[in-house]
């Protein structure tokens, strides 16, 4: 009876589309006693509040602490021990960002809220550690967009992961996109950032058009970010995305077919990716995929999703040349390889099958 009275409270207390938002918290059980504001007061339930998708860090400080956390709760102890937990499960990366999370929602209520620590900053310090992505060609692209999943979850994730590479928009953008997005004249797609509160607009691929639909009436409306990177690593195999690639990825070097790399954020990079290759202005693209700071395109931002490395330019290995040297080697490549002298040498018809092929090196992976 208890039960069924707090499930009554938080289905009155919150709109249709928080319950959508906050499903996975709801489930596993912290929207028992929601009660509006007071709940969200206190620390799991602000930072459920702000990351409704990272409902798992909660489970971790659960699993230390033996209850969901309270403000007194937040020790210095307790937070080494949740570090250890994400440590053990995320990347380096990850864990940097997760901590970062935590300390904002503890920082914002320090003032009014009573709570232990007092070293939370040191102790939830991580370091960044470099990480090598992968992005799909045009090409591969196609494939994707040629491929037909079975299942209506692989529907769903193809048709997700296409707008990410189509449009450039983020996982949680690309859940809302629909028709209504497209202009008048159906050249542009626009929409506003849910996570930067920014209005993007994007010439329309010719292909984009029916992935703004459902593919199927029972469609799920939403995919947990594991089961969606299983699903699109599942078509990226399927359609023989296979070359070898070396990347570092979570603190250390990994080898691998280049399916097993890809993950939710490999369509945004993609499509940052492929028009830099295709010489489109980086602040072009900025605009695109919304990155800004203030009112001005952040190309600082864009500059980290596109998976090409930087070229040295000649003036750089210009100033590593040993005076001299470049007539030394000219000299010696004479030397080891004579020519024969003939003013007419074009001319000498030497058979297909005899001719110097010189093999063209192996293309490699950019990223």
């Amino acid at each position: 009876m208890t039960q069924l009275l707090s499930t009554r409270r938080w289905m009155d207390l919150l709109t249709p589309e928080q319950q959508k938002t906050y499903s996975s918290a709801i489930r596993k059980g912290y929207f028992a006693t929601y009660d509006g504001y007071r709940w969200r007061h206190e620390f799991y339930g602000a930072f459920i509040w702000k990351h409704p998708g990272r409902v798992k860090i909660i489970d971790k400080f659960k699993q230390v602490i033996g209850r969901a956390p309270l403000w007194e709760d937040i020790t210095d102890d307790n937070l080494r021990d949740v570090k250890e937990e994400l440590d053990a499960s995320y990347a380096p990366n990850s864990v940097r960002t997760i901590c970062a999370e935590i300390n904002a929602i503890i920082r914002e209520n320090a003032e009014s809220k009573d709570i232990p620590s007092m070293s939370y900053a040191r102790v939830l310090r991580a370091k960044k550690v470099v990480v090598q992505s992968v992005f799909l060609t045009d090409e591969e692209i196609r494939k994707i967009h040629e491929y037909r999943p079975k299942t209506v979850r692989r529907r769903h994730a193809k048709r997700i992961f296409m707008l990410e590479c189509l449009c450039g928009a983020r996982f949680s953008d690309c859940l809302r996109l629909s028709p209504v997005n497209l202009s008048s004249d159906g050249r542009t797609l626009t929409y506003v950032s849910k996570k930067t509160n920014h209005e993007v607009t994007v010439p329309v691929h010719p292909w984009l058009r029916e992935y703004l639909v459902p593919s199927s009436p029972i469609e799920p409306q939403s995919l947990a970010v594991p089961s969606y990177n299983d699903a699109i690593r599942f078509f990226c195999q399927s359609c023989g995305i296979d070359q070898q690639v070396k990347v570092y990825q979570a603190g250390r070097e990994q080898t691998g077919p280049k399916w097993k790399f890809v993950s939710t954020h490999t369509g945004r990079r993609s499509f940052a990716t492929n028009l830099s290759l295709k010489n489109v202005p980086l602040e072009q693209i900025a605009l695109m995929m919304g990155h800004f700071t203030g009112n001005a395109p952040d190309v600082s931002m864009t500059q980290r999703y596109i998976v090409t490395r930087l070229q040295l330019s000649p003036a750089a290995f210009q100033a590593f040349m040993i005076p001299g040297s470049e007539r030394a080697a000219a000299e010696n490549e004479a030397y080891n390889n004579p020519t024969n002298d003939f003013d007419d040498f074009d001319d000498f018809d030497i058979p297909e099958d005899e001719q110097l092929v010189i093999p063209e090196r192996p293309q490699t992976e950019a990223s």
